[in-house]
């Protein structure tokens, strides 16, 4: 029984390279803007996603954990471009299933985006259930525009946001012209998840 109890011991020991532990590679010029250590694909142990930037470019990294007979290792990754002109650093989060990525770029007219992913079991991949975006003023300087797309049901809105009248700081949107939506799609991967300023002006020709 000890000695049951010892090589158990001595192997869980060994199992867990916990995504905590996990330093991502990097180049010379790169840093982590953000990471998050949780089990996005329910086999117990930690999955890693992470933001790498350098000054031109960013990139959103997701390494699913792999349980071999004696060690915990990772996936190759999967990796999506991003818009390198962040308004300070993105968020990663994991909430009802689901990793969440909140982003925000571009100068005074900016994009607020949040994608929504989840662990495909059948393709072992993370998809993408879930893509809201929205352009507006951070001065309040012209109207604005946002859509949501949820492509487990396919169903979406899009609206304009009017400038209400006013004092230049009283200002703020209402909500104009909503229309609803319904999409279908083949599964959409993380690396090829729609870039928000292309989803917001296909919506709003649409």
């Amino acid at each position: 029984m000890r000695l049951g109890f010892a090589l158990a011991a001595g192997l869980a020991a060994l199992l867990p390279v916990s995504a905590r532990a996990y330093d991502p590679p990097l180049e010379p010029g790169e840093e982590i803007e953000a990471k998050l250590e949780t089990d996005l694909n329910g086999d117990g142990f930690d999955d890693v996603a992470y933001i790498v930037r350098t000054d031109d470019t960013r990139n959103l990294t997701v390494q699913l954990s792999v349980k071999g007979e004696v060690s915990v290792d990772f996936d190759p990754p999967e990796t999506l471009s991003l818009e390198p002109g962040a308004l300070g650093p993105g968020t990663l989060t994991f909430e009802r299933g689901a990793l969440k990525f909140e982003d925000l770029t571009g100068g005074t007219t900016a994009i607020a985006a949040t994608r929504r992913y989840r662990y495909d079991r059948d393709a072992g991949r993370m998809g993408l259930i879930g893509l809201d975006a929205t352009l507006y003023s951070r001065t309040f300087a012209h109207d604005g525009y946002e859509t949501s797309w949820n492509l487990l049901t396919g169903e979406g809105t899009a609206a304009e946001l009017r400038l209400t009248d006013g004092a230049q700081e009283d200002r703020t949107y209402d909500k104009a012209h909503q229309v609803s939506f319904r999409r279908r799609t083949r599964p959409v991967w993380l690396s090829d998840t729609p870039d928000p300023e292309d989803f917001l002006e296909e919506n709003r020709e649409g």
